[in-house]
């Protein structure tokens, strides 16, 4: 089984990455701008290579974030199933402007996106 933790000393940027059951957890922190994308990025390649199931992108603690991240999205769900938790007001309306909505599903909790992430795959 896979379980690594990581974890950012830093405000923003990729605060924690985890397998949590047949899903896996990365959780966003801060403002993500271009200055920590290719930390996200990083850390989504990291999880490509070792884990085959689906990504979960907890954006709980994110406080911003701008199309860099809707298209890191997507070019990730073109290789897994991915899943959002935690959006806000202004994430929501990105999604729903960029059409993005009805391929990003967003749930309540890491148990609700592995729960509709298993079941759709």
């Amino acid at each position: 089984m896979y379980s690594q933790q990581q974890h950012d000393g830093g405000g923003t940027g990729v605060s924690a990455s985890a397998q949590r059951g047949s899903v896996w957890v990365v959780e966003l922190r801060g403002e993500l701008d271009l200055a920590f994308i290719d930390d996200v990025e990083r850390a989504t390649a990291d999880v490509l290579r070792m884990f085959p199931g689906p990504l979960v992108y907890d954006l709980r603690h994110l406080s911003f974030a701008d199309s860099l991240l809707v298209n890191h999205l997507l070019i990730t769900r073109r290789q897994r199933p991915v899943g959002l938790i935690g959006t806000n007001r202004y994430l929501d309306r990105m999604l729903e402007v960029t059409g993005t909505s009805e391929v990003l599903p967003v749930f309540a909790s890491p148990e609700a996106a592995e729960a509709g992430l298993t079941r759709a795959g």
